[in-house]
């Protein structure tokens, strides 16, 4: 399975701001519980914590997450994010694509599995 920079396979890799923007439209969050939340789901393929930070600074940039120091009960300040009206869009919009993407994927399984039924069932 090809892997990019951050470890994450390819298809995770795309699904991670769209999981993102979920997880904090569902309840705004500190960083490391983001990634905590997000490896609870994706138990067999886990994320670094440098490629979650990296894609929330990339999210803020592009202003779909603002951020907000907050004080700690012990331990230093940590950043929380919420989600905007533009990261609400965007999600919107990744969720359309994934309904699009998995009917798709559908179509391709359904084919391969009457391709192998034809075939004997030993191909492909």
């Amino acid at each position: 399975m090809e892997k990019t920079e951050g470890g994450a396979s390819v298809a995770l890799d795309r699904m991670i701001q769209p999981m993102l923007l979920l997880l904090i439209l569902k309840k705004p969050a500190h960083g490391y519980e983001l990634i905590q939340n997000f490896n609870a789901i994706h138990e067999d393929e886990l994320v670094e914590p440098g490629t979650i930070y990296r894609n929330l600074r990339r999210m803020e940039k592009d202003g779909f997450v603002t951020s907000k120091w907050e004080a700690a009960e012990s331990g230093p300040a940590r950043r929380k994010y919420d989600i905007t009206r533009e990261g609400i869009i965007a999600l919107r919009e990744a969720a359309g694509k994934l309904e699009r993407q998995k009917k798709q994927i559908e179509d391709f399984l359904a084919e391969y599995r009457n391709l192998a039924v034809e075939k004997g069932g030993d191909r492909p």
